[in-house]
């Protein structure tokens, strides 16, 4: 939570500066091929848990000015009931940007996702770990802070199968629904 709040805080400092470095910098931004890696608080919804941040990391690689890949890592734990439940979401998106070369660009991104999955009941029940995979669909905006930084977030829906919980009051187990939406924020530093 503390690491969510000191992203979130970051991201209010370097949007409220973004109209004095892009001054400073004479308006040039840096170019959208080559390589980033950002910071970034993730809040995801899943159907049957509340939503919960998170804390992870992104890596862009442009590919000219109008598409780039990503590769993002995030971890985050649900509890329910007596259960714990570790996700590490590993997720890989293509960006197409719709304003190619301009300081604020919104852009479509879809990818597929690896989700490794820590599940812990209740004794007798034990732990399990389970490796599920998921598609991912959504839009996001990317703003030029100056030459070398930036910030997006991004929306995105994940389409993720159920997993099995199991404790005293569900001892036959229940499905847990994972499907859900996710909401990123994140400060970038491109080389």
């Amino acid at each position: 939570m503390k690491n969510s709040l000191l992203l979130g805080a970051l991201l209010v400092l370097a949007a409220a500066a973004a109209p004095r470095a892009l001054a400073a910098d004479d308006g040039v931004v840096g170019s959208r091929g080559g390589l980033s890696i950002g910071g970034r608080g993730a809040y995801y919804k899943p159907q049957d848990i509340g939503g919960k941040w998170s804390g992870g990391a992104q890596v862009r690689l442009g590919l000219g000015s109008a598409l780039a890949v990503e590769a993002s890592a995030d971890v985050r734990q649900d509890r329910i009931g007596p259960t714990v439940v570790d996700v590490i979401p590993v997720q890989f998106s293509l960006l197409a940007y719709l304003l190619p070369g301009k300081v604020v660009s919104p852009y479509l991104l879809g990818g597929m996702g690896w989700y490794y999955t820590h599940i812990s009941d209740e004794a007798p029940f034990g732990d399990r770990t389970d490796h599920r995979f998921g598609p991912h669909a959504g839009a996001g905006l990317q703003a030029w802070l100056n030459r070398y930084w930036s910030v997006d977030g991004s929306y995105r829906y994940i389409w993720l199968s159920a997993y099995r919980s199991r404790d005293a009051a569900h001892p036959l187990g229940r499905d847990i629904r994972d499907r859900g939406w996710m909401a990123t924020g994140a400060l970038n530093f491109h080389f």
